[in-house]
């Protein structure tokens, strides 16, 4: 499977247009060592064009889970292909080869569009295109979707990094700190109605070290802000910005596990289904015909 290198003195990514345009490592250059900022890809996930177990995959033609599998627009209620939990997630673009349409040692540009699949797991046609970019010490990327239907449809994007709890033996602990308005409720992935305040357990807009022992899941209403996420011991700072249209992030935090996910989003889960419900504010956004939707995410990394 190819493999685009992006590369500049203080920053390596790892691309693999062929399974998604996921992203195989992020690495940064600390005083001549090359350090994991990002989960590394085992061999095994990309000989099993396995996404979930990359560094990162990207999010489209949604974000996180569709209820039981089951879209309900306009009235109308479309079957979609599950997985083991029995929702439909994290939409379908992950796994699938993208057309690289330019790539340099520091830009790639990949292409998709579902109507080049038959067992597409969407309802209405759409096109999308991603960027990356290298640049110092500083990692880009672009993301857009296309309704190529003839009416509007509901669309959305997001991403979906795994960030190390530790880059060296010298991190005790991660520092975090997250752009959060309010939380969605419920036991579940599938919240049960719009956001509320922040409990005092989940907040994470002041900085707080990650507990090994609180495990997270949760999808939060995003406000305009700065994810950052520093290794005091390492002494590295990573800032994660991103556009407007990300109002959702998804904060995932698994028990004995060496890596965390924070997750710009658009739409909250199960979000498209929670609007035609008639509850608002769910980030969903419905596209006209040739309409888009883009946006951009930024990560800094220095120290």
């Amino acid at each position: 499977m190819e493999l685009n290198v992006l590369k500049s003195d203080r920053l390596e990514a790892v691309i693999c247009p062929g399974i998604g345009g996921s992203i195989h490592s992020l690495k940064y250059n600390k005083n001549g060592k090359w350090l994991d900022v990002m989960r590394p890809t085992p061999r095994e996930a990309v000989d099993n064009r396995d996404s979930g177990a990359f560094a990162s995959f990207h999010l489209m033609p949604y974000s996180n889970r569709i209820e039981n599998g089951k879209l309900v627009y306009k009235g109308r209620e479309y079957t979609l292909r599950t997985n083991a939990e029995g929702h439909a997630i994290h939409g379908d673009v992950h796994d699938r080869p993208w057309k690289v349409l330019s790539a340099t040692e520091s830009e790639l540009l990949l292409s998709f569009d579902s109507r080049d699949f038959d067992d597409i797991n969407w309802p209405f046609p759409f096109s999308g295109k991603m960027g990356f970019g290298v640049k110092e010490n500083m990692f880009t990327m672009f993301f857009s979707i296309k309704n190529e239907w003839d009416e509007p449809v509901p669309a959305g994007l997001g991403t979906h990094p795994y960030f190390v709890k530790r880059l060296t033996d010298a991190d005790r602990e991660v520092l975090v700190t997250l752009p959060q308005k309010g939380l969605y409720p419920g036991s579940t992935p599938i919240p049960t109605g719009t956001w509320v305040d922040l409990p005092p357990e989940l907040d994470f807009t002041k900085e707080r070290a990650l507990d090994d022992n609180q495990f997270i899941d949760n999808c939060f209403r995003a406000k305009q802000g700065t994810t950052i996420i520093k290794w005091p011991g390492t002494g590295v700072r990573l800032t994660m910005d991103a556009s407007s249209c990300f109002e959702h992030l998804v904060f995932y935090t698994p028990l004995n596990k060496d890596f965390f996910a924070v997750e710009p989003v658009t739409n909250c889960n199960n979000g498209f289904n929670m609007a035609e419900r008639g509850i608002r504010d769910t980030g969903t956004v419905i596209l006209n015909p040739g309409e888009k939707l883009y946006g951009t995410v930024l990560i800094i990394i220095e120290g």
